[in-house]
């Protein structure tokens, strides 16, 4: 029942490029490039490191006077005159990505280079795709990394007359995250022997605005939170794991996914129709694409019994209250 990482489609945007393709996942058919406006543009690309994965793809397409449209494995498109490589700038470690011919969601294929490694933060990445002769477009990428600076700040509980319960939150240190999650660890003191716990977690998106050069402020719902959560605890509930037996809150804290700087859209908005313009969103040495990083960032505060109770929880020893 824990969300699923962000893939690249959710992360970004689910748009059509003028590049000629869909982030990560799926192709376009109706935009294309024309090679001869720029004779220096040898391919389009697309794709992430993520700080939390080892397994990691970038979709390379050939800038030709046609738009990429591979139907079958036998088209001429089929095949792709590259190799792809990454480097790691601080250690030197230099990676060759393996090639597959993969279908996409529209029932088209695509050329997806997929490489095994571990992401370093605060480390530089440097992809590079060749051709046989030599021409090269290049792209870099510094994985976001939260120094010991960076740490979240918090007002007091705001309770309303209706035990509505609201929190300000202010991240300090990080000017600009992506997706920020509510985590509620929940206790549980009788089963199994010698109790358990389990995180929930509650995507938000990317609420709040920015307050300053290097804070990022926004409200958290709790009371609301507790919608999602409960439908969690139903589902564990179901299936044994809390049934009657005391469950509580014993931490809360903020999960955060962070892009890297290239990836900050002008004035800090994600919105398709200025992102899908040309140049707009770009990293790409000799080429179009994007191709970035995301990082972790994770807080966590013990909690009372009283808070837990405030919340509908009735604590230890008293069972799970209105789930």
């Amino acid at each position: 029942m824990n969300t699923p990482r962000p893939t690249f489609l959710r992360a970004i945007v689910t748009v059509c490029l003028s590049a000629g393709l869909m982030l990560a996942v799926a192709a376009c058919d109706d935009a294309f490039i024309d090679p001869f406006d720029n004779n220096e543009r040898y391919y389009t690309l697309y794709g992430y490191l993520d700080a939390i994965e080892t397994e990691h793809a970038v979709r390379v397409i050939p800038v030709t006077r046609f738009p990429e449209r591979i139907t079958s494995p036998t088209d001429d498109q089929a095949t792709i005159d590259a190799v792809v490589t990454s480097t790691d700038l601080r250690t030197g470690q230099r990676i060759t990505w393996r090639h597959t011919l993969e279908k996409l969601d529209d029932g088209a294929y695509g050329h997806i280079f997929r490489a095994s490694f571990i992401v370093r933060p605060s480390n530089t990445y440097r992809l590079e795709v060749k051709r046989s002769d030599g021409k090269t477009a290049t792209a870099e990428t510094t994985v976001p990394y939260f120094p010991e600076a960076a740490r979240f700040e918090f007002d007091p509980l705001e309770i309303t007359p209706d035990s509505v319960v609201t929190q300000e939150w202010y991240l300090k240190g990080v000017a600009s995250p992506w997706n920020i999650e509510a985590v509620y660890l929940f206790g549980n003191a009788y089963l199994p022997p010698g109790g358990i716990s389990h995180r929930f977690y509650v995507p938000h998106g990317r609420p709040g605005e920015r307050i300053d050069d290097d804070t990022w402020r926004f409200k958290l719902s709790i009371s609301e939170d507790q919608i999602n959560v409960r439908e969690q605890l139903a589902y564990f509930r179901s299936i044994g794991v809390f049934d009657s037996s005391a469950v509580y809150i014993r931490t809360v804290g903020i999960r955060v996914r962070m892009l890297d700087a290239n990836w900050d859209p002008p004035e800090g908005v994600f919105d398709p129709e200025v992102l899908a313009q040309p140049g707009t969103l770009s990293n790409v040495e000799n080429g179009y694409g994007f191709w970035g990083s995301i990082g972790l960032y994770v807080q966590e505060w013990p909690t009372t019994l009283e808070f837990s109770m405030l919340l509908g929880y009735k604590g230890i020893g008293c069972g799970l209250c209105e789930i």
